[in-house]
């Protein structure tokens, strides 16, 4: 197996991506969506970050993350993040995908990809695009035509601060029936 290298900086901020195994939606799920919220704010405080950004689209999750001064370790912070997710959703019924037997000798399930990605932010620069990038992200994906209509972003909260103008990057035509894509639960 490699092993991973990661930059780290203490104190630094990081942008992460998570993916869910298969890449299944189980986010449009709203039972998924608050196990997530309780699995973060559970994570944030066994090892505190702040959250200065989210997206959260239906098989994976955007954030950007801002550790405590002397502090490197994301990385720890994700797996229990993930697993705490992990446990709570099982536990709830839901359900996972079929894994091979490499991802069980090594314990692991099928609800999320194995690893994470992540970014480290090295100036204002990179982090104004990482931000703008969380929160176009719905839009890129045809699940709304503007940042404002998707629910599971810090894009209003952002917005309420004065970072955003509520119709930042306008309006895009969605193919198809005019329905938002994530009204049918």
């Amino acid at each position: 197996m490699p092993n991973y290298r990661r930059y780290r900086v203490q104190g630094g901020i990081v942008f992460i991506t998570a993916v869910t195994y298969d890449r299944r939606q189980i986010f449009w799920s709203p039972r998924a969506r608050e196990l997530l919220r309780r699995a973060i704010e559970d994570a944030q405080k066994a090892r505190p970050w702040t959250m200065d950004g989210i997206v959260l689209i239906p098989d994976h999750i955007h954030m950007l993350w801002r550790l405590p001064p002397g502090d490197d370790d994301f990385s720890t912070r994700m797996q229990t993040l993930k697993k705490a997710f992990t446990e709570a959703w099982l536990a709830a019924g839901g359900q996972e995908a079929a894994t091979t037997g490499s991802h069980r000798r090594f314990r692991r399930r099928g609800v999320w990809q194995p690893r994470f990605w992540e970014h480290q932010i090295r100036d204002a620069r990179d982090y104004t695009f990482h931000l703008d990038y969380i929160h176009i992200n719905p839009v890129r994906h045809k699940l709304v035509p503007m940042t404002k209509d998707w629910p599971w972003s810090s894009f209003l909260s952002w917005v309420r601060k004065g970072r955003y103008e509520l119709d930042w990057c306008g309006r895009i035509d969605l193919p198809g029936p005019t329905e938002y894509l994530w009204m049918d639960e």
